[in-house]
C-alpha cells in the first residue's frame, strides 16, 4: 500500500487584509511514506541540541522577526538556526506546491473562500496522475483556520475517495515545520519582487543575493 502523506501550512487570514498588497498563501508538503526520513529528523534535532538550541518548533516568522521564544537569540544563531531547517528540507526526499490568493480579488471571507477553494481544486487536478499513484492520502493541518479546514476537506473529499485528515501540532511534526518554512518563503518571494520586504527580513537576510540565491532557489528544486 503506497501512502502519501500531505502536511499543510497557510499564510494569511479571513480578516480584513491589514496591509496592501496582501496575499493568502497554502503550501502543501507532499511525502511518500515509502521514503524513510528518520535520518533527516534525526540529523537535525541532534544539530540544534549540539548547536544549543532548546526549541521544539522552528518557526520561521518569528525567527526572522526575533519573536516569541527565539527574542532571547542573536541574530547570528537565529541564521544558523534557519539554514539547518533549509538544510533538512534539502535532504528531506518531499515535494511541494504553494497556492496563491491576492487579496485585491478577494476582499471579504466569502469571495476569499471561493477563490481558495478554486486554486486549491485547479492544482490539485493539474496533478492528478501524481495523487492517483497512492493507495491512501493521510492530510496533516493543525486547524488553525476552520475557514481553510473547511476548504480542504471538501476539495480533498471531492477529489479524493482514499483521503483520511488528521490535526497535527507542528511541534509533532518536522514536515509540517517544513510547510511553515516553505510557505514563508514563498511569502518572501512575492514580497521580494514587489521589493517590499520589511526592515528585519532585509536584516536578516543581510548577504546579497542570500534570499533568492539560497534561499529560494534552494525551495524551487522541491516543487512537485
Amino acid at each position: 500500500m503506497k501512502e502519501l502523506s500531505v502536511f499543510i501550512d497557510e499564510s494569511g487570514d479571513f480578516g480584513d487584509a491589514k496591509e496592501r498588497p496582501a496575499y493568502y498563501l497554502v503550501t502543501f508538503v507532499f511525502h511518500n511514506q515509502d521514503n524513510d526520513i528518520e535520518h533527516q529528523v534525526a540529523k537535525l534535532e541532534a544539530s540544534m541540541k549540539n548547536a544549543g538550541f532548546d526549541v521544539e518548533y522552528i518557526h520561521t516568522g518569528p525567527v526572522i522577526r526575533r519573536e516569541e521564544i527565539f527574542a532571547r537569540y542573536s541574530i547570528d544563531e537565529r541564521r544558523k538556526l534557519l539554514y539547518k531547517m533549509l538544510n533538512f528540507v534539502n535532504a528531506c526526499p518531499i515535494s511541494y506546491l504553494t497556492v496563491v490568493v491576492n487579496r485585491k480579488e478577494a476582499v471579504d471571507k466569502v469571495s476569499l473562500s471561493g477563490k481558495l477553494a478554486k486554486a486549491i481544486n485547479i492544482t490539485m487536478s493539474a496533478h492528478h496522475d501524481f495523487f492517483s499513484s497512492f493507495d491512501n492520502i493521510i492530510v496533516y493541518y493543525d486547524n488553525g483556520q476552520n475557514e481553510l479546514s473547511a476548504i480542504l476537506n471538501a476539495v480533498f473529499s471531492i477529489q479524493f475517495s482514499n483521503v483520511e485528515f488528521r490535526k497535527a501540532e507542528p511541534q509533532r511534526y518536522r514536515l509540517l515545520q517544513a510547510a511553515d518554512f516553505i510557505c514563508s518563503m514563498e511569502l518572501l518571494r512575492i514580497k521580494r519582487d514587489e521589493k517590499r520586504l520589511s526592515k528585519s527580513e532585509e536584516n536578516f537576510f543581510y548577504k546579497p543575493q542570500e534570499l533568492k540565491k539560497t534561499f529560494l532557489k534552494s525551495i524551487d528544486k522541491k516543487k512537485l
